[in-house]
């Protein structure tokens, strides 16, 4: 259950669309919302600032954190302090050079224990369809449980896994078999666990590339939630993030949520 969401924010415009889409989870989910500032500059000017923004949303349940120093550090330990159990933040690396490697975005990702959600959309409406890449590792299904508490009743959720197989090497129908009985194991288990039933919790397996496999669910399913497990900082996992991950965040289709 989500009961403290934190929304971390650097005055950009980027930055609104979290707040917003952060409030209204908020309030879909009955859950507390702490909003952040943490920079070096002038602390006054920007309390004036994001106290306007949340004047003008009519938020005067939200408690305004001003925080000096570095952003990443500082915004860790307050995520922290408060045990706060989602992140929002916005697509702060847009016109970064390098796209979102070495941003602050990648920074906090890389390090942050809790679920954390990037909103690139600015339709504000509750999620109606979320699409999953599940496997068997614990962060993709705790990715998984995460956006399912992000959608509200009527809402669904499509659990998509890929045995990643070259497109020159064609379709193994005997792996596939295979495959098909596991993850639909996994997927009971699933929706014992969430109580949800079929109509809410589908799901499907493909073979072939992973991003091709992905992209083409995308845009079958037209989600607006992407939800992905990312890995410890180990030399193994860091490539697997970027293979994944960081395409979805240098070319969000959606808003994206990362667990760990």
């Amino acid at each position: 259950m989500v009961k403290h969401i934190l929304v971390a924010h650097d005055l950009s415009p980027d930055a609104d669309l979290a707040l917003r889409r952060a409030a209204q989870l908020a309030r879909q989910c009955n859950a507390q919302l702490s909003l952040a500032h943490v920079c070096e500059a002038d602390e006054q000017a920007a309390g004036e600032q994001l106290q306007a923004q949340l004047d003008q949303l009519g938020l005067d349940d939200v408690r305004l954190w001003l925080r000096p120093g570095p952003t990443v550090e500082g915004l860790l330990a307050l995520a922290g302090g408060i045990e706060a159990d989602l992140l929002v933040l916005g697509r702060h690396h847009r016109q970064s050079p390098q796209g979102f490697a070495g941003t602050t975005l990648e920074r906090i990702l890389l390090a942050t224990p809790i679920p954390l959600l990037l909103v690139t959309h600015p339709a504000i409406e509750p999620y109606r369809q979320a699409l999953a890449a599940l496997d068997y590792s614990r962060c993709a299904n705790r990715a998984l449980h995460a956006a399912w508490q992000l959608l509200p009743p009527e809402a669904k959720l499509h659990a998509l896994n890929i045995e990643e197989v070259a497109e020159i090497h064609g379709a193994d129908p005997a792996a596939l078999a295979l495959q098909v009985e596991l993850f639909g194991q996994l997927i009971d288990d699933t929706r014992t666990a969430l109580g949800a039933d079929e109509g809410r919790l589908s799901y499907s397996l493909h073979q072939g590339e992973r991003l091709n496999c992905l992209d083409a669910a995308i845009s079958e399913l037209q989600p607006q939630l992407l939800a992905l497990g990312g890995h410890s900082r180990s030399e193994l996992s860091h490539a697997l993030l970027g293979s994944l991950t960081r395409h979805f965040f240098d070319n969000p289709p959606c808003d994206v949520l990362v667990a760990r």
